[in-house]
């Protein structure tokens, strides 16, 4: 069982960096603090293109709500990854959800699932979601298809997720990068 050692009550966020694939707009940061990464096909922020989307759960906020592993300052990735996956399978009109094979994303243990979901209002759209175990919390990244394709252009997740690397801000009180 994989674990991830985090800091509780680090605020500061690394900052995500990534190669957007060729010819998607990245998109700058929305100033609510929800989204910390977006690009997409066809440079918009909703779900009229294919996109990609990073968000970062706190640790101090995972603090409060995730069922930590026996060490403190860890929590349990594996666990984690399948309670969400149990969320996506109960929750929505989904199929195909899967196990996607384990990686190092930035530095970093990742565990993948994917689904394609089958209420979007312009037909199926495949999703590729990652869970990354980090220091700063809980990153997760979001691969979408455009909306009426099920599933994304062969090698574009595996060279986006390649291209990701962290750097902790100038400033912030974390100690530790990816």
């Amino acid at each position: 069982m994989s674990t991830a050692t985090f800091t509780p009550t680090e605020r500061d966020a690394d900052v995500m960096d990534a190669d957007a694939p060729r010819g998607w707009t990245v998109i700058p940061q929305d100033p609510d603090p929800g989204m910390d990464y977006l690009a997409s096909e066809d440079g918009s922020r909703g779900f009229t293109a294919a996109s990609i989307r990073a968000t970062r759960v706190p640790g101090d906020v995972m603090y409060g709500v995730v069922k930590f592993a026996d060490e403190p300052g860890t929590y349990s990735l594996d666990v984690i990854a399948k309670a969400w996956r149990s969320q996506i399978e109960y929750h929505g009109d989904r199929r195909d959800v899967s196990e996607v094979q384990r990686r190092v994303i930035g530095g970093s243990e990742a565990r993948g699932y994917s689904y394609v979901e089958t209420a979007g209002k312009n037909g199926d759209m495949y999703y590729e979601v990652w869970l990354v175990g980090r220091h700063d919390g809980l990153w997760r990244i979001t691969l979408t298809s455009a909306p009426g394709q099920t599933s994304m252009p062969d090698g574009l997740a595996d060279e986006f997720l390649d291209s990701i690397t962290w750097t902790t801000p100038a400033g912030a009180t974390s100690s530790a990068s990816g």
